[in-house]
């Protein structure tokens, strides 16, 4: 028997994530998420709920995650994620429901269906889901992230969703020692990219916040609310800097769902002692005071794009001795991109060059170009290597040097398209 991947979403394009595979007897889904970007929210390929035997979701970025509640608004299938994920999914979507400007297919009563059809699962789990076998693996991406391996037909195959595979302060990287695959469906969204040294890029970073707070000023580190601001906070403990931090934002509600599930971090005690060090802003008698005086402020939204990171710039970006410090990757077009391009930013009324001092580091979540060489490099070469999560000119680059390095013929679909594994 053959077994069928069918892309809904993510072919050639980074967002709106959903495959489908398809076994005798049976139908799963792995992620079905939205695209934002300037027009309409954008969904995967339809999917019948109904002969869905279960969604399985691997993280909880909206990329993932966010046209799940789609699937519950006449059914009810299976929703498998890990117990962390299912929360912090939940603090996500509500949010978008809340925010977003535009009309949404599903309210707060299908996320909460949703919620309730949850099978939570944990690293190492295997489970039975009509005649396939699913075992659930560390992706090592955000925190709560997994990788799903199915086993139906006679067949294996594993989906990465987003990982990486160094370990971060917050988490342990992701395991690549896989059994024998068929196929490997594995994200490329940095696929041309190689990440610098982390370590190095830490004591860069640590070196211009002391730079910033000993010449009287506030470093501003916007940061996503999941993840990346924690991983920041534990950046600062590991290296002892002892000035005052501030924490702001949906960092905050992320930081205590995150505080109930210590088996999923790298350093339990280091995030605990992390979040303990920073004040967490409580409204805005806080957040005027920490404009006041030198420190840190580790606030979203990571691309200046909204949120509370937002009135800081208002605040801070018109004093040199302030600095504003990037932290992760900025979508051409947002805020956060036309700083670091032209350093202006708008103030409301009217757009001006920021006279604080701006700076990026790459504090990526994803494994670059050398991370996804040597995965699979790793696999036997008669596994099918299907590659999703990536632009085209980074996905067809990357598969050319596969080839020429490696020998491996890698698959690119675009959306729509069905592989027989």
């Amino acid at each position: 028997m053959s077994l069928k991947v069918k892309i809904l979403g993510g072919g050639l394009e980074i967002g709106r994530s959903g495959i489908l595979v398809e076994f005798e007897g049976g139908r799963l889904l792995l992620d079905y998420g939205v695209m934002l970007s300037d027009g309409e929210p954008e969904f995967p390929s339809h999917v019948s709920p109904r002969e869905l035997d279960a969604v399985i979701l691997s993280h909880a970025h909206l990329d993932h995650s966010g046209g799940i509640p789609l699937l519950y608004i006449t059914e009810q299938p299976k929703f498998i994620s890990t117990r962390l994920t299912a929360e912090i999914t939940e603090l996500l979507i509500q949010d978008f429901i809340h925010l977003t400007g535009y009309y949404l297919p599903y309210e707060s009563l299908e996320l909460n269906t949703m919620m309730r059809a949850l099978h939570p699962v944990f690293y190492g789990d295997e489970l039975k889901i009509g005649r396939a076998k699913v075992t659930i693996l560390n992706a090592g991406h955000i925190p709560g992230s997994m990788m799903t391996m199915i086993e139906a037909d006679g067949k294996r195959i594993l989906y990465t969703g987003d990982l990486n595979t160094i370990d971060t302060r917050l988490l342990r990287g992701a395991s690549t020692k896989f059994p024998k695959l068929d196929a490997l469906i594995i994200e490329g969204t940095y696929a041309t990219v190689d990440h610098p040294d982390r370590m190095e890029t830490e004591k860069n970073f640590i070196t211009t916040v002391k730079e910033v707070v000993e010449r009287g000023g506030i470093a501003l580190v916007p940061a996503f609310s999941v993840g990346r601001s924690q991983e920041i906070l534990c950046v600062l403990a590991a290296h002892k800097v002892k000035y005052p931090i501030t924490l702001d934002g949906m960092a905050r509600k992320a930081s205590k769902i995150m505080l109930k599930y210590p088996k999923y971090f790298r350093s339990y005690k280091l995030l605990s002692r992390a979040l303990e060090k920073a004040k967490w802003v409580s409204g805005w008698s806080d957040r005027k005071k920490a404009c006041k005086k030198p420190g840190i402020i580790v606030s979203p939204a990571g691309m200046l794009k909204g949120g509370t990171s937002v009135f800081y710039m208002k605040k801070l970006a018109r004093n040199e001795k302030n600095a504003v410090i990037l932290v992760s990757y900025q979508i051409p077009g947002t805020p956060g991109h036309i700083l670091l391009e032209n350093g202006v930013f708008n103030f409301g009324k009217r757009v001006e060059k920021v006279k604080a001092e701006v700076k990026w580091f790459d504090f990526s979540s994803h494994s670059g170009r050398k991370d996804l060489l040597k995965i699979i490099s790793k696999v036997k070469k008669d596994v099918k290597i299907i590659m999703v999560h990536s632009e085209r000119e980074s996905a067809e680059a990357f598969a050319n040097e596969v080839k020429d390095s490696i020998g491996v013929e890698i698959m690119i679909p675009e959306n729509e398209e069905s592989i027989m594994i």
